[in-house]
């Protein structure tokens, strides 16, 4: 069992969104209300509704002193006006 828990971003709120991750099939997320996601847990206090959607980063990982940084997105318009 693997449970995460992430603060509430509703302002004055000081819950949390709490939800168990073990059985996500990564390949595969589930359509909930129209948005491909893992799940939509609630905050235990507000009971706001949220996502628990897909997603990647590219990082630069120092292996020396197990360090990373997320990069910046760039969009691919800017990519082509400098090529």
């Amino acid at each position: 069992m693997a449970i995460e828990a992430h603060k509430c971003n509703v302002e004055g709120c000081t819950g949390h969104v709490v939800f168990e991750n073990a059985d996500f099939d990564l390949k595969k997320p589930d359509t909930i209300k129209g948005i491909y996601a893992y799940d939509n847990p609630t905050c235990n206090v507000c009971k706001k509704e949220f996502f628990v959607v897909p997603h990647y980063v590219v990082i630069d990982f120092n292996s020396e002193n197990y360090e990373s940084e997320i990069l910046e997105s760039a969009c691919m318009s800017e990519v082509k006006r400098r090529a």
